[in-house]
């Protein structure tokens, strides 16, 4: 990955505007909040969250959406204007949502389990979408990521491919990280983060420990997902399942960089979703399901720190999940 930071500066530069000329320019920039009520029991210990949620499709993956489309452009992939991938439901939103301001055709895989609000979400921007059995390994057949493979080749569309691109990870190192790193004057010590597609963590991970290799970085994931394999945890992935969206993998996804991963926490769903109502009731937070995953390895963690800055990033919105979670 370069250290090169146009492509960062080109995104600072569209956000300083007053007006933006398309929703696409007005990604990024989102508030960061300290959670001083939830964790009251530890007031040495400064915990952060950044709200990723206020993007405009509801997401973090709006950033990796924009960021990949327009290296696609700048590389002539998009010749055919269509535009396919797999998702758990926030990048294809975001992707949807790209894809109307573009004028792109657009299809999107989802896993059945994905709720209705993320499904009727993705929906409303023009884009298809075809629901797949969630259970599935990735290289079966009828698995919501072939299913993107399959509609790529019979179309001739560009398959955005988050869960094996380099991109996924520069998208965040290039512009999410360097916009933390400056909310925060550089001040933390821990970065926890879910691990899904795992660019989110790998780029901002890596840009982290670039400037200052004591920061930490964890992350979570649910109970029995592979991600914890890869830093040598002997935990078990047979019979992966969780209800949580966003987080967790049966097999590691090839955008997952471990090198800048100090350690992994799993943690129980029912544990994500407590902390779902806890930061909706005690922080006025209405956050996603992995954000109470995330809040739930805040809170293990919390075991072993006693001060200190913690910092993570809330993904997406409840508003997603009213039928499921709530």
């Amino acid at each position: 990955m370069s250290n090169d930071t146009r492509s960062n500066d080109t995104f600072t530069a569209k956000r300083s505007r007053q007006v933006c000329h398309s929703v696409m320019e007005a990604i990024g920039n989102t508030p960061a909040v300290r959670l001083a009520r939830l964790f009251a029991h530890k007031p040495e210990v400064e915990i952060i969250a950044k709200l990723e949620y206020m993007n405009p499709s509801g997401s973090i993956k709006d950033r990796m959406v924009r960021y990949m489309l327009k290296h696609a452009r700048e590389n002539g992939k998009l010749d055919a204007k269509r535009v396919v991938e797999s998702s758990s439901g926030n990048t294809g939103a975001a992707l949807a949502m790209a894809c109307a301001v573009h004028k792109f055709g657009c299809e999107i895989s989802v896993p059945d389990r994905t709720s209705v609000e993320k499904i009727k979400r993705i929906g409303a921007y023009g884009a298809k979408v075809h629901a797949c059995p969630a259970d599935l390994p990735s290289h079966h057949a009828e698995s919501y990521h072939s299913k993107a493979e399959i509609l790529a080749e019979e179309t001739g569309a560009f398959h955005l491919d988050q869960y094996r691109s380099g991109l996924n990870r520069e998208a965040h190192y290039f512009d999410t990280a360097p916009e933390l790193w400056e909310q925060l004057s550089g001040r933390l010590d821990y970065f926890v983060c879910g691990i899904g597609s795992g660019g989110t963590i790998s780029g901002i991970g890596k840009y982290l420990k670039e400037r200052n290799p004591k920061i930490r970085v964890i992350g979570v994931e649910p109970n029995g997902s592979a991600y914890s394999s890869t830093i040598g945890s002997s935990v078990s992935n047979n019979g992966f399942r969780t209800i949580i969206e966003g987080v967790g993998k049966q097999s590691p996804s090839e955008s997952f960089d471990a090198s800048v991963i100090d350690d992994v926490i799993q943690v129980p769903d029912t544990l994500s979703l407590e902390y779902c109502h806890r930061l909706a009731r005690d922080e006025g937070i209405l956050a996603g399901g992995s954000s109470g995953s995330v809040t739930a390895g805040v809170a293990k963690l919390l075991e072993q720190v006693n001060r200190g800055r913690i910092v993570t990033i809330f993904p997406d919105s409840g508003a997603f999940y009213l039928s499921k979670y709530f």
